[in-house]
């Protein structure tokens, strides 16, 4: 994933940083803030994702109050998933890393804001782009639900 794979979040035209994950020799993340935010994760090497509207490496959007924290959680999860997969169940997000690498960007909280919100924002952006979610972001947040076909229907 490289900065351009992020302009559909036209709120920043660019992340407050980006790093390959899984491949850096600083196990400790020290490149990463410890503040809080949001993220997104994309596939490495030039692989990207068919999406209803266009192809993206972007496979998860979150949020965390501790962001090197949380990035060292997907980091560890993601080499597991990558050790273990025939013998353990994993959530999509460390699947897809294991499988295709794993670049994260990140934008810090500004002000008063809310990394969930952001989160929120990012997904929005992104469904307005791409006609879907992430595909391993799991649940929709509150305030950004699907319409359902007719009931009768």
């Amino acid at each position: 994933m490289r900065d351009f794979h992020l302009k559909f979040f036209v709120d920043r035209p660019y992340p407050d940083g980006i790093e390959e994950l899984l491949y850096t020799k600083d196990k400790e993340i020290q490149w990463a803030p410890e503040a809080s935010g949001a993220y997104v994760i994309g596939a490495n090497k030039g692989m990207v994702f068919p999406y209803p509207w266009g192809h993206s490496p972007i496979f998860w959007i979150g949020e965390s109050r501790a962001l090197r924290k949380c990035f060292a959680e997907h980091r560890k999860y993601t080499f597991s998933a990558k050790r273990e997969r025939e013998s353990t169940t994993w959530w999509p997000r460390y699947q897809y890393g294991a499988s295709f690498g794993a670049t994260v960007a990140w934008y810090a909280v500004r002000g008063a804001q809310f990394p969930n919100r952001l989160q929120y924002d990012l997904l929005v952006a992104f469904y307005g782009r791409y006609g879907a979610l992430p595909l391993a972001n799991s649940h929709w947040p509150s305030g950004l639900r699907p319409i359902q076909g007719d009931q009768d229907g």
